[in-house]
């Protein structure tokens, strides 16, 4: 079964895609062009949301994960790639030094 946001891209992308519009005239031409540019750029902006939210929903997991006390206190940080994932434990740190970041 497809998400919903996979609906609406595809239903979009659809209108997108069979929308030619009147070409009698030059305004009509226009206002074709910009309907489908407004198509492409609702698309492209549903595209974005739905990727920065599946990675929010991912990460708040293991950030929940992580913020289990009798497991783990908060100087381990989690890195994770496409091949690899791994658990790091702080030992020593200096805090955040802004001292050498240019403006």
């Amino acid at each position: 079964m497809k998400a919903l946001t996979d609906k609406i891209i595809e239903n979009l992308q659809f209108k997108h895609d069979g929308f030619i519009g009147n070409r009698k005239d030059q305004i009509t031409s226009a206002n074709a062009e910009g309907f489908k540019e407004g198509l492409e750029w609702a698309i492209d902006s549903i595209k974005t949301e739905e990727s920065q939210a599946e990675f929010e929903e991912i990460a708040r997991i293991l950030m929940k994960h992580l913020g289990t006390p009798a497991k783990y206190h908060p100087h381990y940080t989690a890195i994770v790639t496409n091949v690899t994932a791994e658990l790091v434990e702080g030992k020593c740190s200096a805090g955040h030094v802004m001292d050498y970041v240019p403006d």
